[in-house]
């Protein structure tokens, strides 16, 4: 299984984000995975944390996550009940740290501080932040023995669904260049140059650890629609019913369909006339088999399509 550097690194950060409801619960323990987060450097804590390409982070929820939950419900149904228990030991160590690590950072920063100034660090502080990452650490290399019992049915699942990680890596290498000046996509290259393919960049969305880690029973719902114009659905996955929200701009013509992963319409869940504000639907999805289908919402100039898994 290879990941293109910079996939792997977004893979990362992605997992240092402060994600939606549907990306921070489906990875519940990524601070597990994290290395040096939460604003922490080596000399200094700075205020906030920085939350990416909204472009990105859209396609990972939306077209990422519910295919990488799908394959990690497989695996969890190969586990055995003390691996299941013991990693959910795992998972409640990890949270535990990360809660230390939120209040730690709150706790250097004196009341006042602007936004985004850097705090320097007294050597105490240091030591405080290094003891959480050395328990981190021990956490994680145990994550990583349990992980190992299930590399090859991981590689697998991960096979299954080759066509659409490949799609990824193309769709996001594209939306990360997007808006980049050529110096920052040359500043880009070198990076990656540097940086290089070896084993200890393995961090990708079927990475062991980090797969394993994964929560695939955490109920999982998608941003509501909050006037932003784009359409939410929940649970996703979903199993034998689901709610789609979305947003009508202008009075006039409706239609959502529902389609297949190749883009066939299964059949059309409405077609009329809607005001202008927010609409919802409550879809019977009994019928459909296991696997990835589409949501098509056509209005007045506007067609948008959201993708959701069927368990």
């Amino acid at each position: 299984m290879k990941t293109n550097s910079w996939l792997k690194a977004l893979a990362l950060s992605f997992a240092l984000l402060p994600a939606t409801a549907a990306v921070s619960t489906a990875w519940a323990q990524a601070p597990g995975t994290q290395q040096n987060t939460q604003g922490f450097g080596k000399h200094g804590h700075r205020g906030g944390q920085r939350k990416g390409n909204p472009e990105v982070r859209a396609y990972l929820r939306e077209n990422v996550m519910p295919v990488v939950r799908q394959q990690r419900q497989k695996l969890d149904a190969q586990m055995s009940g003390a691996d299941k228990t013991q990693l959910e030991t795992y998972r409640g160590q990890l949270k535990s740290l990360g809660e230390r690590q939120v209040a730690l950072r709150k706790s250097f920063r004196p009341e006042g501080t602007p936004k985004g100034q850097r705090v320097p660090l007294t050597d105490a502080q240091k030591q405080q932040l290094q003891q959480l990452r050395t328990e981190r650490k021990a956490v994680m290399e145990n994550v990583a023995r349990l992980a190992q019992k299930y590399d090859a049915q991981i590689n697998r699942l991960a096979e299954e669904v080759k066509p659409q990680r490949e799609k990824w890596a193309a769709d996001l290498k594209a939306l990360s260049q997007k808006n980049l000046t050529p110096e920052q996509q040359q500043k880009r290259a070198q990076w990656q140059q540097k940086r290089g393919t070896g084993p200890g960049t393995r961090q990708n969305f079927f990475g062991p650890s980090r797969f394993l880690l994964m929560n695939p029973n955490a109920q999982v719902k998608a941003e509501r629609n909050t006037g932003n114009g784009r359409a939410a659905l929940y649970p996703n996955p979903a199993s034998s019913s689901q709610r789609l929200e979305y947003e009508v701009k202008k009075d006039g013509n409706v239609k959502v369909e529902l389609l297949d992963e190749r883009g066939k319409t299964l059949r059309t869940l409405f077609d009329g006339k809607q005001d202008k504000g927010t609409h919802s639907l409550d879809v019977n999805l009994a019928d459909l088999g296991r696997g990835t289908y589409l949501y098509k919402i056509s209005t007045k100039g506007n067609t948008e399509t959201r993708r959701f898994v069927k368990e």
